[in-house]
């Protein structure tokens, strides 16, 4: 395992020549790059892959569900056998990669379905993967740990932190929500750290009575829970991922 907590950035989600992806390989650790099931193609694939061996990164497959249409944000309901057809075509566009990291719903949706998390558990075992990119306690990392898959445990940078109140769950905000990214940097900067160096969170605790209203929910506090993590994540559609992934590699290497 590396002492060193590392930044991850999901790659390739925009062709295979975006200025931004290019510059974004000089700045971080792991490379997540997308294989088409919600972005990127072969020649993307491979492109960035190239270039991230060239800069000595970790390269993980960014697998989702097949569904380019939606970016891999909808929670799909489909036949594990037609998911695992579709990782296995993702994963063929990464030859020789053995570390994944799941997209958008598919990523949110295995840290809480136990038998969604099973399936994909064995798939990375049958597909002798040995590292796996999750939330840290989700039902992912709880089964690839069974099968002696190597667990990130991941956080993020520039998105927020919701706790449900009646089971404790820590989870990231929806997108949905007007507060669920963070688009400053030195805001995103501050809750990396506090992950980094205190390992805790200021996460959103919603009351019941609470109402929606243009700036969120009223009556919404917050709570400092624990977040321990190996890896932050920086998208690299925020607004903020340039200039975030700058800043945290001069703090995490000062």
């Amino acid at each position: 395992m590396q002492s060193r907590v590392m930044v991850n950035c999901d790659i390739g989600e925009r062709g295979s020549d975006h200025p931004v992806d290019l510059e974004l390989l000089r700045w971080i650790d792991i490379a997540n790059l997308a294989c088409g099931g919600h972005a990127g193609d072969e020649n993307s694939a491979s492109r960035f892959l190239h270039l991230a061996r060239e800069q000595g990164l970790l390269v993980t497959a960014h697998l989702s569900y097949p569904d380019r249409s939606g970016f891999g944000r909808r929670s799909l309901t489909i036949p594990s056998r037609r998911l695992l057809e579709s990782l296995d075509a993702q994963l063929a566009l990464l030859p020789g990669i053995k570390a994944v990291k799941f997209h958008g719903a598919l990523y949110n949706d295995s840290c809480t379905g136990v038998e969604l998390a099973r399936v994909l558990a064995r798939w990375l075992a049958e597909q002798e993967c040995s590292t796996v990119l999750t939330m840290p306690g989700s039902a992912l990392a709880a089964e690839c740990g069974v099968l002696g898959i190597e667990v990130y445990a991941e956080a993020f940078a520039e998105r927020r932190y919701r706790l449900d109140p009646s089971g404790g769950v820590l989870s990231l905000m929806s997108r949905k929500h007007p507060r669920a990214t963070i688009d400053e940097v030195e805001e995103a900067v501050a809750q990396a750290t506090g992950i980094i160096e205190r390992g805790e969170v200021v996460a959103f605790v919603e009351s019941a009575g609470g109402r929606e209203n243009a700036g969120g929910r009223e009556n919404a506090a917050t709570r400092v829970v624990p977040l321990q993590a190996q890896t932050i994540c920086i998208h690299s559609d925020s607004v903020i991922a340039l200039p975030l992934a700058r800043r945290l590699s001069e703090v995490l290497r000062s």
